[in-house]
């Protein structure tokens, strides 16, 4: 047991060293909903479909951490427009900004997203924009890929949302 609080003691120094809680506008708990477009293909030996778009909702939450002047944060997500060829996908990304003018944030995302056919590799940016204490606005562009039974399907989404930061 002592070799374990030997390396998880520095690690957890270094964290918090790091971390600086709640310095800025988008750092902390947070929840969301969200309205977009999805665009889905697929071809393969089983399906074909080409340019299949839907309207959908959604919703997030996560948490978002000052490291230096970066936000480093993690999000889960859920997606449902059942109409696309993946149907409704739901996820978890790690979500990277850096706050512009305190109020603005560019950020790039990456993670897994998945429920049918198959887990698949989640990546997308978008850009929030404080508003209130409390409220801001987001606009984000994600996508994912799949290969599968001889087949391939494609999503991309394009998506507004509002998010509570507590």
């Amino acid at each position: 047991m002592p070799s374990i609080r030997k390396f998880f003691a520095p690690l957890l120094v270094s964290l918090l060293s790091a971390t600086t809680i709640h310095a800025s506008e988008f750092a902390g708990p947070y929840v969301g909903a969200k309205l977009g477009v999805n665009r889905s293909d697929a071809t393969g030996n089983h399906y074909q479909t080409s340019g299949q778009a839907t309207f959908f909702p959604g919703i997030v939450a996560g948490y978002g951490f000052d490291v230096d002047r970066f936000v480093l944060g993690v999000e889960g997500f859920a997606d449902f427009h059942s109409r696309s060829t993946t149907k409704n996908d739901a996820g978890v990304d790690v979500r990277f900004g850096m706050p512009l003018d305190g109020n603005v944030m560019p950020y790039a995302r990456i993670g897994a997203t998945g429920s049918w056919p198959d887990t698949r590799l989640h990546y997308g940016a978008g850009l929030e924009y404080k508003i209130r204490q409390h409220w801001s606005v987001a606009v984000e562009y994600t996508g994912d890929t799949s290969h599968y039974d001889g087949g391939h399907r494609r999503n991309d989404s394009l998506t507004a949302g509002v998010h509570y930061i507590f």
